[in-house]
């Protein structure tokens, strides 16, 4: 966890393992700049091209994101290359605005990320084959 200021925390995102199931956590929640945001999708998206393709599952939590249309093409353009890593992807948090943004950047990528409402559900469903 790294504090860039007194109000501000970022958590990168990490490998994490469920049922001995790994996947990444992208945790968009407690970002309030574009220059946070977008630093969380790079290093997120750059520890999945790392990977084979269709080998990674994704958890992404977007409770109260709020991002520019600067921060969403970077968003779309990275989500876009990564598209072939991707196994399983799912979505906490999707509601008003972020619902929106998402469907713009499942048309933009082709993402077949499924949105969920809770935590628990959303990793169930990532390690379920």
């Amino acid at each position: 966890m790294i504090i860039d200021d007194f109000y501000e925390v970022y958590i990168r995102p990490t490998w994490k393992h469920y049922r001995n199931v790994e996947y990444i956590e992208i945790d968009f929640r407690n970002l309030q700049t574009d220059e946070d945001i977008i630093r969380c999708v790079h290093e997120a998206s750059e520890m999945g091209l790392q990977r084979q393709d269709k080998s990674v599952r994704a958890l992404v939590n977007a409770k109260g994101i709020k991002t520019s249309p600067l921060a969403m093409r970077t968003i779309k353009k990275l989500g876009k290359q990564v598209q072939p890593k991707l196994k399983k992807s799912a979505l906490v948090g999707s509601v008003g605005i972020v619902s929106l943004l998402m469907k713009i950047y499942i048309n933009y990528t082709g993402s077949k990320i499924k949105f969920f409402t809770d935590e628990e559900t959303a990793i169930k469903y990532l390690v379920n084959d």
